[in-house]
């Protein structure tokens, strides 16, 4: 397999540096892009405010959700490669992509009926 890196040789805090180095940045981006658009939003008042932090806590929430197949499988292709057996890490990344398709789907669809239930509360409150 290409692409290998052996996290076990070399000094220690390196490694777990160059490891945790991405997922820091990454945490920082998003934390940065909701900063700036509570600053943008924050000067149309409060209840705009309160809108974007719902959506954050709720993009977090659904990311976390899509992400935790993602850990798991890390974890069992981690082992097979380790092993030396490609044919089990290709058959681990495989039912992480199934996995990921369907726990995208359901999510997508669990809002697709929220957006739709706030859509006809809010024409049926409004014709009263």
């Amino acid at each position: 397999m290409k692409g290998i890196k052996n996290l076990t040789e070399g000094p220690i805090l390196r490694q777990l540096f160059m490891l945790a180095m991405p997922i820091m940045a990454t945490s920082f981006i998003q934390m940065a892009y909701s900063m700036t658009d509570m600053a943008w939003v924050g000067r149309i008042g409060s209840e705009a405010i309160a809108a974007v932090g719902s959506v954050g806590l709720l993009t977090w929430m659904t990311t976390s959700l899509a992400l935790l197949n993602k850990v798991g499988s890390e974890v069992s292709v981690g082992q097979a490669i380790g092993m030396k057996d490609e044919t089990a890490a290709k058959c681990f990344a495989t039912h992480n992509i199934t996995l990921s398709l369907i726990v995208s789907g359901s999510i997508s669809c669990s809002l697709q009926v929220m957006m739709i239930r706030t859509h006809f509360a809010s024409v049926s409150f409004a014709r009263m």
